[in-house]
């Protein structure tokens, strides 16, 4: 149990850190569609063991992501996360990726991306 306590610590201080804007470091040039967002709606339910969070920026992206604890055997639990992100290409097209992290590992799926047999 402590260590399930310990890996939800971990991907809530991910999920957290990477909601400041990222700037393009000057030392690799710019980027040529770098455009600052600022986030306009923000919504978060960070419990334990559940969470459920979402934010859309003013560039367009949005992320939605809940997570649950499940039993998988007699006493053994699971951390379950669906989501799913959205954003904007460099050729101007909204791309959506909607995924699910379970006891299976990590599966995303979306229009543009290759599908698996």
């Amino acid at each position: 149990m402590q260590a399930m306590i310990f890996w939800i610590l971990c991907l809530l201080i991910v999920t957290v850190s990477c909601q400041y804007p990222q700037r393009p470091d000057p030392k690799y040039g710019k980027f040529p569609n770098y455009r600052e967002s600022k986030i306009v709606k923000h919504e978060s339910n960070i419990g334990l063991p559940n969470y459920n969070f979402s934010y859309e920026t003013s560039d367009g992206s949005q992320r939605q992501e809940e997570a649950e604890v499940k039993k998988v055997g007699n006493e053994q639990e699971s951390l379950v996360v669906h989501g799913s992100y959205t954003y904007v290409g460099t050729d101007g097209v909204t791309y959506k990726v909607t995924y699910v992290a379970d006891e299976n590992g990590y599966r995303a799926s979306g229009e543009h991306l290759p599908k698996s047999n």
